[in-house]
């Protein structure tokens, strides 16, 4: 069980698991990671292998496992990184997720969210599916110019 989360949430602690069997056979592990401190790579026909360095106590943890399942509580990109691929190889693997990982997929553009939101809006009426005024710009140039 892999557990993405940002440094701020810890929702899902790992000492809610320790002791912990499923069926009674099989001990359940949790690790927590940022997506900057994971790799992976993925087989069709292996499935995903994750490589998590992590700092613990001022040491750097370095371990590689294949997570039988994962939770996401991360948003996918920030304004420096973009870990699109490693929900991809997630996918690709059929790691299943908590949170659908085509949910996660489809959320990571706001405006492609926002649009969604408008066809509804469209289809159901205003007074039934109210939602604020936005405007989009496809870069700061246009929105700028606009001003």
């Amino acid at each position: 069980f892999v557990s993405i989360k940002n440094s701020l949430i810890d929702i899902c602690k790992s000492k809610y698991f320790r002791g912990k069997r499923l069926h009674g056979d099989y001990d359940i592990r949790v690790e927590q990671a940022e997506f900057k401190e994971l790799s992976l790579t993925a087989n069709a026909e292996v499935g995903t292998t994750v490589s998590m360095a992590v700092f613990r106590n001022g040491t750097k943890v370095v371990r590689s496992f294949r997570p039988d399942f994962v939770l996401i509580r991360q948003n996918l990109r920030d304004a420096g990184e973009d870990n699109k691929s490693l929900l991809l190889g997630f996918k690709y693997g059929g790691v299943p997720s908590i949170n659908s990982l085509h949910a996660i997929y489809n959320f990571q553009d706001k405006p492609w969210v926002f649009a969604h939101l408008l066809q509804l809006q469209r289809r159901l009426g205003k007074e039934n599916f109210p939602l604020i005024e936005q405007t989009f710009y496809p870069n700061y140039r246009e929105m700028v110019s606009k001003c």
